[in-house]
């Protein structure tokens, strides 16, 4: 009934309007109702996609698990701050003295002074600087200052860096190597300048790879971070120190109980919001729509299904239930930390398998993250196969809306013009009798 100007009762004192608008709202169930199923559906679709965004959550909780050098968890320390060290789940538990002799260090070298950095140097000739296997040249040319030396260098290509560097009164060309170690050693060779970048006393600091000794076995690295010398361990070295360093590896069964849990939080937040959406178990459904809703049920069917699964052929420990997951009446996930600490203390191996599987079976969070992945896979997903139904759905109730919208404006217009037509009807009739009695 928008746009519509009308006059009620001018001639009779009729109501009109209030009587249509009476009238079409009686006839507003319709209208009414298809409101209220777009809105749910709407409503419904939005649900959907939190548990979409709830599956993907799962889905990284278990993909965090799925490598077996993650599952098994060690700590690690040092006695002095002369380095750091981490241990992955490949390592062993251990302790060993570690003496760092020297740290690896990347070439940085310098030219004679000079009085500006942005004046001609007045000198003819190239630079051919040679980083390990690789040298290119740099042309200089009279009119060339020590920044266009510089930015000619870093042109190159090379992994080298040229700037320039004041001490307070004079200027000079600095060369720093961009990696650590003897391999990549700089070397600047002058034909037909003397900028001093080929003199030996100019260089403050030659390229070397760190030395450490490991129970008085000498190992080398071209960079501070070394790993691979011990299985699972990374030692990033800080300074050198005449005297051993100790470092101890131990396990760390805290740090899997925290990746588990996290792994039960985000399976409880699916199951959690499943059952609130489509009333399983006690609950009410919160939406009419995904009452009772088979893909929902699916979900948690599915999800279920994965963790009863025996993953592995042999072993003590071959269900996530024997390492300390279950289930509790609601179907929500609880670990068993005193499980899970006996299973570990007993088969920390076995313990891996059954989470991160092994070369002939899946783990368990390769199961779940599989079905959790599959569940919200765009296409085939059961998640977006029903969320797209819904949304369709949604579009098709708008357009009932609006065609039922369209159907009551007309029965409005129509009703109005009844009415109107009644009134002026009735008011020329009393003008008629007002006129015989006063003959």
């Amino acid at each position: 009934m928008a746009g519509t100007i009308s006059f009620g009762g001018i001639g009779s004192g009729m109501d009109v309007e209030g009587i249509v608008n009476g009238l079409v709202q009686a006839s507003s169930g319709t209208l009414s109702g298809l409101k209220s199923r777009a809105a749910a559906t709407q409503a419904a679709v939005s649900t959907l996609g939190e548990v979409s965004s709830l599956l993907s959550k799962l889905a990284s909780a278990t993909g965090a698990l799925k490598d077996p050098r993650n599952v098994a968890s060690y700590s690690a320390t040092a006695s002095s701050d002369a380095l750091t060290v981490t241990a992955n789940g490949a390592a062993l538990p251990g302790s060993f003295d570690v003496v760092v002799e020297q740290l690896a260090r990347a070439h940085r070298g310098y030219s004679d002074a000079f009085a500006s950095k942005s004046d001609a140097l007045g000198q003819e000739g190239s630079l051919t600087i040679q980083l390990g296997d690789e040298s290119n040249e740099v042309e200089v040319e009279a009119s060339d200052s020590l920044e266009d030396v510089a930015r000619k260098i870093n042109a190159l290509g090379l992994k080298v860096s040229a700037t320039t560097f004041y001490d307070g009164s004079q200027y000079r060309l600095q060369i720093n190597g961009l990696d650590t170690g003897a391999a990549n050693a700089v070397t600047i060779t002058e034909t037909g300048t003397t900028l001093g970048l080929d003199d030996p006393a100019n260089v403050a600091q030659q390229a070397r790879d760190a030395r450490i000794s490991i129970d008085g076995h000498v190992v080398t690295s071209a960079t501070n971070t070394i790993t691979g010398t011990m299985q699972g361990v990374t030692l990033v070295l800080k300074k050198e120190s005449a005297d051993p360093v100790t470092v101890e590896v131990s396990s760390d069964p805290n740090a899997l109980k925290t990746k588990l849990q996290s792994v039960v939080d985000a399976y409880n937040a699916v199951v959690r919001k499943i059952h609130e959406t489509a009333g399983f178990g006690t609950q009410k459904a919160s939406n009419p729509v995904l009452a009772g809703d088979a893909t929902l049920r699916t979900i948690g069917n599915t999800l279920t299904n994965g963790l009863l699964t025996a993953v592995s052929s042999s072993g003590r420990f071959q269900t996530a239930g024997s390492i300390g997951l279950s289930f509790n009446n609601d179907g929500t996930l609880k670990l068993d930390d005193t499980k899970l600490k006996q299973a570990l203390e007993t088969d920390p191996a076995g313990v891996t398998r059954v989470i991160a599987g092994d070369d002939d079976n899946p783990g368990v969070m390769d199961i779940l993250q599989d079905l959790a992945d599959g569940l919200v896979r765009r296409g085939d997903g059961i998640v977006n196969l029903r969320k797209s139904a819904l949304e369709q759905r949604v579009k098709s109730l708008n357009d009932q809306v609006t065609r039922e919208q369209e159907r009551l404006d007309k029965y409005a217009d129509a009703l109005r013009k009844q009415f109107q037509s009644a009134d002026a009807a009735i008011s020329a009739n009393q003008s008629l009798l007002t006129y015989l009695w006063s003959l």
